[in-house]
């Protein structure tokens, strides 16, 4: 592989470098302008997104708070008609007199004409207001009065006579006297206040006439119009369970004593007698029990005028504004706006008036379908796509109002008028700086493109001129390097220059100098290191052989040690010899000799038992073990009979020992006497397990009942006694942490709580067979592991 010269690589690092920091620093400001520009348009469209708001807040206020007042304004006359129209009904029998006069005055008088073609009775234009009667309100004349029709005068031939008239039922030409006075407040009302199409009185459901101010040939519009219309009560046809809705509000105080809260609005539609859209408020009227419908006044407000006033609504470019009810049908929009929403009008069915429909979650438009409307007083703004482009839409509630929209439930609604503008119209200046600012910064990077380059070409130059310099020494040296490979000695560089060039010059020569010497003493060196090779080699020889020595020594020594540490542990026999009690015991060292310790005594008073644990194991802990055992059987022998004074003088016996020989070691030892069915217990140890015949277990705890030994020469104070009586058939258990704090592959401990389990198991086994299964299950647990203390165990049971 062809190898490159130090100078090149030399001039391509410091290029590499001078690049690298030519384009960070190009890179740095290029992203600073482009952060700079988003951080501006970032500032600016907030700007602009909150003076659009503000703009559109207030627009849209000033809209709904306009829309309401119509609203509001065509309530209040209304209501100002019905207050009239109720006291009229309230006082009917003390203004009976002047109900009647009224109604016989030439300017209230109605005069009725039955049409047998479209079978219902009208007054004719003469008249201020129309007044219309249904045919299933007509009755047929009396018999009297046909006779009197057919009789001829003067005995002449009878000439053949028309279908004889129906006649307004009596009731209904009552109700049409009594309500004779309408026309006299109808006219001023429907002149000025607001743009009312009609203003017109519908009687009570069993007596459904009409009186409808201007006038209009009103049942010929409602043939043409809406047919079938005179076959069905006028309530049940146009408006269907309203009337049942106003019914509902009967015994509700508040609501009837509120004249005002009562009007009630009906949803958008097509006027039936030719008005165009519009929207109707009723005024139900009431007998004086206000227990019974007894009619409702009726204001047909023109939607053309809100319409229009809705449509010409001018927002940014191309925005729209849109008026629709809660439930979201939009009523008034253009249509512009409505193929933007992307609506379509339906005509709803069922029967009643034409209500007109088109509903914002119907639209074809994903975003508009799930659109949610205001539910609080505030404007809503929202972020939608439409058309793949996004929108602004500002949505504000107006003032509520009972609304009908069909069957028997009449509920609090509320108009919501919407803005919708595109977001591209509020944010245009923002598009134009971005693209004065992606401009600019495209500027910049050619710029610095081109000063990168040409100060990347001038710095190479520069480089090569002053590396061809630097390099000259390293050019001789590389050829003295050379020559050495090919084992010439006789090389020398000569040093030019003073700095590390020439100071690596003159160690080469040095090298050179001192590889030629070394070269021509090489002989003599290898028979050197060769001689002193063969002397370290019998010297480890002879240190092997004498560890070899030492470890059989030593091995020999543990192994006397652990064989005399067996030997004076209780024989089989001993433990048989004992008449009251089957004991078994267990000891296995983790090491050659162990530190655990047990015995079995027959004293002159009593069984001596003994179970301790000296910290650590190993040599050391085997000799105090056997420090112990003398200690005990030398003071058993003494016949001490008080167990404090017993194991004190243990504690005594070893402490003197410890402090001779300088071990630094204590044990943990518990002594117990048994005689007569009771076992003494004294010294501090692990707990005492008892097992009583009928599976109980005991677990005693030995802490309070002594302290270490070793550790202190007087502990006579610490010492105390636990009687424990045994029953027939008891299982007594002791043992050291070995057992407990044996480990499994997993580092779990056999715990005391498996040690309990085990001897519960096998409290009907004897003394052996139960250390056995103990021993087996402990062993069981460690499994492959490795036996990290020493193990200890004394089983005894009482068996007479």
């Amino acid at each position: 592989m062809p190898r490159s010269s130090f100078r090149t690589k030399l001039v391509l690092v410091a290029g590499i470098s001078v690049a690298a920091g030519l384009l960070l620093s190009g890179g740095a400001a290029y992203v600073g302008i482009q952060s700079l520009g988003r951080d501006a348009g970032e500032e600016t469209r907030k700007g602009l997104r909150y003076a659009s708001q503000e703009y559109l807040r207030k627009h849209i206020g000033n809209v709904a708070q306009r829309l309401s007042i119509e609203v509001d304004r065509a309530e209040s006359e209304l209501a100002t008609l019905g207050a009239i129209s109720q006291e009229l009904i309230d006082h009917r029998d003390e203004l009976r007199p002047v109900l009647d006069a009224a109604a016989k005055a030439p300017p209230f008088a109605d005069k009725l004409v039955y049409d047998p073609k479209g079978n219902w009775a009208q007054n004719g234009p003469d008249e201020p207001a129309t007044v219309t009667v249904w045919g299933y309100l007509l009755s047929d004349p009396a018999p009297e009065e046909e006779d009197a029709r057919a009789k001829p005068k003067g005995g002449e031939a009878a000439e053949p006579e028309p279908e004889p008239a129906k006649i307004v039922r009596e009731d209904v030409a009552q109700a049409i006297d009594d309500t004779a006075l309408m026309d006299l407040v109808m006219p001023p009302l429907h002149r000025y206040g607001a743009n009312k199409l009609q203003i017109y009185f519908v009687g009570p459901t069993e007596r459904p006439f009409a009186r409808f101010y201007p006038y209009k040939k009103l049942a010929e519009y409602l043939d043409e119009g809406a047919p079938g219309h005179n076959e069905t009560m006028f309530w049940d046809f146009f408006f269907p369970g309203i009337v049942a809705g106003w019914q509902k509000w009967i015994g509700d105080s508040a609501r009837m004593g509120d004249a005002l809260g009562q009007i009630t609005l009906t949803a958008p539609y097509d006027d039936a007698a030719g008005g165009g859209p519009i929207v109707t408020l009723f005024q139900p009227l009431w007998n004086r029990a206000r227990d019974h419908f007894a009619g409702a006044l009726g204001y047909d407000l023109t939607l053309k005028g809100i319409i229009d006033y809705v449509e010409e609504v001018k927002l940014f470019g191309s925005g729209f504004a849109f008026l629709a009810q809660d439930n979201g049908n939009v009523f008034a929009i253009n249509d512009a706006g409505r193929e933007r929403l992307g609506l379509s009008t339906e005509a709803a069915g069922g029967s009643g008036v034409n209500i007109f429909e088109q509903y914002l979650n119907k639209s074809s438009e994903p975003t508009v379908q799930t659109l949610a409307l205001p539910a609080g007083d505030k404007p809503v703004f929202l972020e939608v796509e439409l058309g793949g482009h996004e929108h602004v839409v500002a949505l504000q509630r107006l003032d509520p109002f009972n609304a009908w929209t069909g069957g028997e439930e009449i509920h609090e609604a509320r108009w919501v008028v919407g803005f919708v503008v595109p977001a591209e119209e509020i944010y245009a200046a923002l598009a134009a700086a971005e693209a004065a600012v992606a401009a600019s910064s495209n500027k910049v990077l050619v710029y610095q493109v081109g000063i990168t380059l040409a100060t990347l070409a001038v710095v190479l130059l520069g480089l090569i001129l002053v590396a061809r310099r630097l390099t000259a020494s390293l050019v001789t040296l590389s050829r003295g390097a050379k020559r050495i490979a090919e084992k010439d000695y006789t090389v020398t560089v000569p040093v030019e220059t003073n700095d590390e060039i020439g100071g690596l010059s003159k160690v080469f020569n040095q090298m050179v100098s001192e590889i030629r010497e070394h070269t021509e003493n090489l002989e003599g060196l290898v028979k050197q290191r060769t001689a002193e090779l063969e002397d370290a080699n019998r010297e480890i020889v002879a240190l092997n052989d004498r560890l070899k020595e030492e470890n059989l020594r030593m091995g020999a020594e543990l192994d006397v040690a652990r064989r005399l540490q067996m030997m004076v542990l209780p024989a089989t026999a001993e433990l048989e010899a004992v008449r009251e009690l089957d004991i078994a015991g267990f000891m296995q060292a983790a090491d050659e000799v162990g530190g655990d310790y047990y015995d079995v005594l027959q004293g002159s008073r009593a069984l001596k038992l003994a179970i301790g644990d000296v910290t650590g194991h190993g040599l050391e802990s085997g000799v105090l073990m056997l420090m112990v055992q003398t200690a005990v059987r030398t003071l058993l022998a003494s016949d001490v009979a008080d167990p404090r004074r017993f194991l004190s003088l243990v504690n005594q016996v070893i402490c003197d020992n410890l402090a001779r020989t300088g071990v630094d070691r204590t044990l943990t030892l518990s002594l117990l006497d048994y005689k007569d069915g009771v076992l003494v217990l004294a010294g501090q140890h692990e707990e005492v397990i008892i097992v009583r015949v009928d599976g109980t277990v005991e677990r005693i705890d030995t802490m309070d009942l002594g302290m270490p030994i070793g550790l202190d020469p007087d502990i006579e104070a610490f010492i105390d006694l636990k009687e424990l009586p045994l029953a027939v058939g008891d299982v007594v258990a002791l043992y050291t942490d070995g057992i407990t704090e044996a480990e499994d592959p997993n580092g779990e401990f056999y715990g005391i709580e498996r040690l309990c389990a085990c001897l519960e198991r096998g409290r009907e086994l004897s003394a052996d067979a139960l250390r056995d299964a103990l021993i087996a299950d402990v062993m069981a647990h460690i499994g492959a592991g490795k036996l990290l203390d020493d193990i200890t165990t004394v089983i005894l049971k009482r068996i007479a």
